[in-house]
C-alpha cells in the first residue's frame, strides 16, 4: 500500500505533480530535495536534531555534519541555489526561494 498523499500540485523546480502541503505549498518535492547538495557540490540530507527539532544536515557519502548548509540551509538543486530548513512539527523543507 502507498502511504503517500494523492498530488495536489506541481513542484516548483521540476514541474512533476506532487504533494503540496497547505503550510508549504510552494516546496520542492520529495525527488528534487533528495538531489540536493551543498555549495560545494557534495549530496546533503536533512533531519532534525532532537525530537523537539533543530535543523541539521548530513554529507551524505560519509553522514559527517554539513557545517554550511546547517548554518545558513543554502543547497544546490540542479544548479539553482535554494533554502532547506527545518519545517512545522520537527520536518525539513526546501523552500524554493532563492537564496541571496
Amino acid at each position: 500500500m502507498d502511504d503517500r498523499p494523492e498530488p495536489t500540485g506541481r513542484c516548483p523546480h521540476c514541474r512533476a505533480e506532487a504533494y503540496q502541503d497547505a503550510r508549504y505549498p510552494e516546496a520542492l518535492c520529495g525527488d528534487c530535495s533528495a538531489r540536493a547538495t551543498d555549495l560545494a557540490g557534495r549530496p546533503v540530507a536533512f533531519g532534525n536534531v532532537s525530537f523537539s527539532g533543530g535543523f541539521i544536515a548530513d554529507h551524505r557519502d560519509d553522514r559527517s555534519v554539513c557545517d554550511q548548509v546547517t548554518a545558513d540551509g543554502r543547497v544546490l538543486i540542479d544548479g539553482v541555489e535554494y533554502r532547506a530548513g527545518e519545517a512545522h512539527m520537527s520536518d525539513c523543507v526546501v523552500n524554493p526561494r532563492r537564496a541571496g
